[in-house]
């Protein structure tokens, strides 16, 4: 109804500016005006068909006037067949509306729209044609039809693209890691035998871009506790004194003496402290301290992530796991606002976790009531130990923000041979892609989870539709950084993986 009235009180304008200046050059605004309203597509949609897939009516389809092409965005699930669907096209008053399409080795079939507008279309060997004519035979339009389905299964976590390389570093056997990100690079420090190595790049996706660099803090680093925060980076030393950093190669006493590093929120460096027998929260630089709560994780908590919420003014930190004062692994979520800690999961994991690795991501869900498909902001957890020392073998995501965690599907799980590891980093970082292709030279593909027979696939968000050519998009791969097996050896690997859905051109 109100494309319909725009376009009425478009036309009512229009002639409004005709009759009060009838120029030569109006007069040919009108009549292609005119013409072009006489052979005019309003509405298009596939008649239901539940054979075909449920709710197939319910599929949106785009209407290009300017280009004549109508087209659904959001592709059709993997495998629909589309070789028998009957379109439901409204159109301006026509003369003459045939409806064209392809037949491979023979002549193209052709239906009178008019007459036979129940007959089956077969949109399966490339676009269909719709030509209408207006009602006096003075104008004539042909719009092209596409029923766009998609090709792959996308909503994996795409460890069927999953690669790997070795860590960046200078030296021939690291035995400890430590990846942060830092405004737009990604840091990289290792250590072996009392030598460390500083790799840094921008683009993570190029193996060969790290620039590696010796080390000489002038103390003993605590590798594990490396954190950043907006302006810098911070570890501890193994005695507990904290040095701050803006290029990871000079370092700076702070002057004070924590037992622990939680990380960054904005520019302030969250931690704890200890007197042996209590814990306190801690901040610098503006020092403040608050006592910790019962539960809290003092250690092996993950790395933190932060998020701008719609429940609060300041952006949330959460951690999640860990292990409390009283030696109890944890299994919930804490959040962070910049006055309070709080514990916020109210379905946390199956069971305590410690080492486990936490990072944002992008995930989908699929009404199948109308096809569309919703994006998300997730939390992502995987690896990790149990209280009882069993390496974590599942990955888990929170839709609200660690307020409930569940068991990722099938796809979203690592690929069987997947090495167990706790304490990983995982970074995201954005890359171009220009082509479904997401290797780079140098990176090692790793076997692949194999998708299960029942498994179908959802179409793209609305809101990602495009209005002009896409030569290139930006698609956000995770890289997953070392990490000690059950014998507490590093894994001197980087791990690189996507969600398989972000990976696609954007259709049009």
């Amino acid at each position: 109804m109100f494309k319909k009235l725009a376009i009425t009180i478009g036309t009512i304008g229009l002639l409004s500016g005709i009759f009060g200046c009838n120029s030569d050059s109006n007069s040919e605004i009108y009549t292609e005006s005119i013409l072009s309203n006489s052979t005019q597509v309003t509405d298009f949609y596939l008649s239901q068909d539940d054979s075909v897939l449920v709710s197939l009516d319910s599929v949106f389809f785009s209407i290009d006037l300017k280009t004549a092409q109508i087209f659904n965005a959001d592709s059709l699930p993997y495998g629909t067949r589309i070789d028998r669907l009957v379109p439901k096209i409204t159109h301006s008053a026509a003369s003459r509306a045939e409806i064209s399409f392809p037949r491979p080795g023979q002549t193209d079939s052709v239906i009178d729209y008019l007459t036979s507008s129940t007959d089956s279309v077969d949109f399966s060997h490339g676009p269909v044609k719709f030509l209408i004519v207006s009602g006096n035979g003075d104008a004539e339009r042909t719009y092209t039809i596409k029923v766009n389905v998609h090709k792959m299964k996308p909503d994996s976590l795409c460890w069927t693209d999953m690669a790997y390389s070795a860590l960046p570093t200078n030296l021939n056997t690291p035995d400890a890691q430590r990846a942060i990100r830092l405004d737009s690079k990604a840091y990289c420090l290792t250590a072996a035998a009392g030598s460390y190595c500083m790799a840094s790049t921008a683009t993570p996706v190029d193996k060969d871009s790290w620039e590696k660099s010796t080390v000489n803090f002038g103390f003993t680093p605590d590798v594990n506790t490396l954190a950043s925060t907006t302006n810098a980076m911070y570890i501890l030393s193994t005695d507990g004194k904290l040095y701050s950093s803006t290029d990871g190669l000079s370092w700076t006493a702070t002057g004070e003496t924590w037992s622990n590093i939680i990380g960054g929120y904005g520019s302030t460096l969250l931690g704890l402290k200890s007197d042996g027998s209590t814990y306190k929260h801690v901040t610098y630089p503006a020092s403040t301290e608050t006592a910790v709560k019962a539960g809290f994780p003092v250690k092996d908590a993950s790395q933190p992530v932060t998020f701008d919420t719609q429940w609060g003014d300041n952006p949330q930190l959460y951690i999640l796991g860990g292990i409390d004062a009283d030696g109890n692994y944890v299994d919930s979520t804490w959040g962070y606002d910049g006055k309070v800690w709080i514990k916020i999961s109210t379905t946390p994991l199956p069971s305590g976790m410690a080492g486990i690795t936490l990072f944002p991501y992008q995930s989908f869900i699929t009404n199948t009531l109308n096809w569309s498909v919703t994006g998300y902001q997730v939390l992502i957890a995987l690896g990790g130990r149990t209280d009882k020392g069993e390496m974590n073998e599942k990955s888990y995501i929170s839709y609200n923000m660690g307020l409930t965690w569940r068991e990722c599907s099938t796809l979203m799980q690592l690929p069987e041979g997947f090495p167990l590891v706790t304490d990983a980093q995982a970074l995201v970082f954005e890359s171009t892609l220009h082509s479904r292709s997401v290797n780079s030279d140098g990176w090692i593909t790793f076997p692949s989870r194999k998708l299960p027979p029942y498994y179908t696939l959802a179409r793209r968000n609305t809101s990602s539709r495009a209005i002009r050519p896409i030569e290139s998009w930006e698609c956000p791969f995770i890289y997953l950084f070392g990490g000690y097996d059950e014998a507490e050896k590093l894994q001197t690997n980087v791990w690189r993986g996507v969600l398989n859905r972000l990976t696609f051109k954007p259709l049009q």
